[in-house]
């Protein structure tokens, strides 16, 4: 049988901090929130016929993340004055909350016939746009709040994240530097440019957001989890673990946070025992989260435990049968289990919902040389260095192949190549 190099790859894994709703409540204490609620509470005792009382009082619901109560009182407000538009718009931010959509913008459409020139309304339903993936119509409504108000510093917000999903992230950056303009204390925009400097591979100026945050929020758990990934991507893991230690202590029910620490852990020497208790943790917090599944079985691959991987593959194959991820998590998993047909179905799969990678090819080719089908092996191989023309393995393999079927020019040029790209190979075999 020929020789080859035994390595199998997991798909890269770049976890970033979720800016989804680009709420306050992500870096604002809940400690806060309660206490303006409470104080709406006691003035609604007083007046229980004042509608701003319960539309003031919803908003700090809203953004205290309780969409159900803040949908409640913004009834109570309608109730008391029905055609009110700043509560119908609000209503159709706790229906966008809760996802639905259609409510949300009957809502919107209400609000704008009576004030037709609002531009927090469409501001607002631009985000609910951004929320239900309709980029195009976000861009729109966030264009017309902005030429409505050039002041709306969350128009500039919203919009910079719609031209950030777009993959714009020149003009993203221009928004929210416009935004801070406006708003020169807002941690949601601190975040915003992080996260933008951050895809801009300019590590360093992402941080010094985060730091902005926690001078104004110091309990802000979020910025901590984020300045964390930083310091690991900049190879700074005790900043990270520090970072990543503190984040758990002030997001305590944040499933991200305490994934995010397990991966960290997977890369340190003998961390994988403690990874595993913590992807045990964030699972725990968020038990059909397949992102978290998926993590956890690499883990238990990496420590020797392929049945215990091979059923955390399965269950997020189960929740995300359309994800790349798993399958080729199952795969390495079969591979380490000896069922080389069901590793080599599950890298097929992969591909269907994964763009070409050398992991994949990579991955496949193993099984396939392992089976002894050699042609198929040389394919993927040469697919592999097809995506990424550095990939050394890739090159060792088959011009390993090449050499046991004689083809000895094709050999030497691979091996050299390869020793090129990393001269320690040979000692890694």
């Amino acid at each position: 049988m020929i020789k080859t190099q035994k390595v199998l790859f997991g798909l890269k894994n770049y976890v970033l901090g979720v800016f989804c709703r680009y709420r306050a409540e992500r870096h604002m204490s809940q400690k806060a929130f309660k206490k303006a609620i409470r104080s709406y509470t006691k003035a609604i005792k007083t007046d229980k016929g004042d509608y701003s009382l319960y539309s003031d009082r919803g908003c700090a619901y809203l953004d205290a993340g309780m969409p159900e109560k803040a949908l409640a009182d913004f009834n109570h407000g309608l109730r008391l004055q029905p055609d009110n538009a700043i509560l119908h718009s609000n209503r159709g931010d706790a229906y966008a909350e809760m996802g639905k959509f259609s409510k949300a913008f009957a809502d919107y459409e209400r609000a704008l016939k009576l004030e037709p020139k609002s531009s927090c309304t469409y501001s607002n339903r631009g985000q609910a746009y951004v929320e239900r993936g309709d980029l195009k119509s976000a861009l729109k409504d966030l264009n017309r709040s902005i030429t409505l108000d050039s002041k709306n510093s969350a128009a500039y917000l919203n919009r910079g994240w719609v031209f950030f999903e777009m993959g714009d992230v020149d003009r993203a950056l221009k928004d929210f530097q416009r935004a801070l303009k406006l708003d020169p204390k807002s941690t949601d925009i601190f975040g915003s440019l992080g996260q933008t400097y951050q895809a801009m591979q300019l590590p360093d100026k992402a941080i010094e957001q985060y730091d902005k945050i926690i001078r104004l929020e110091p309990k802000s758990g979020f910025a901590y989890n984020n300045r964390a990934m930083l310091y690991q991507e900049k190879g700074d893991l005790l900043k990270a673990h520090a970072d990543f230690a503190k984040a758990m202590r002030l997001s305590p029910a944040d499933s991200g946070v305490y994934n995010n620490f397990a991966l960290l852990m997977c890369g340190i020497k003998d961390g994988l025992k403690e990874a595993i208790h913590f992807f045990n943790a964030a699972i725990r917090l968020s038990p059909n989260n397949p992102l978290y599944l998926h993590n956890r079985g690499l883990a238990y691959l990496h420590a020797g435990k392929p049945k215990q991987a091979l059923n955390d593959f399965n269950k997020a194959i189960q929740l995300d049968p359309e994800r790349g991820l798993g399958y080729c998590g199952r795969g390495m998993a079969n591979v380490a289990l000896g069922a080389l047909e069901a590793a080599l179905q599950d890298f097929t799969q992969a591909m269907r919902w994964e763009p070409p990678s050398t992991e994949l090819y990579c991955n496949r080719a193993q099984v396939y040389s392992d089976m002894e089908n050699y042609t198929a092996a040389l394919a993927d191989y040469s697919s592999a260095i097809k995506v990424d023309p550095k990939c050394a393995f890739a090159y060792y393999n088959r011009g390993a192949i090449y050499q046991d079927m004689g083809r000895y020019p094709l050999a030497k040029a691979d091996a050299a190549k390869a020793l090129k790209l990393d001269p320690d190979i040979v000692s890694e075999e």
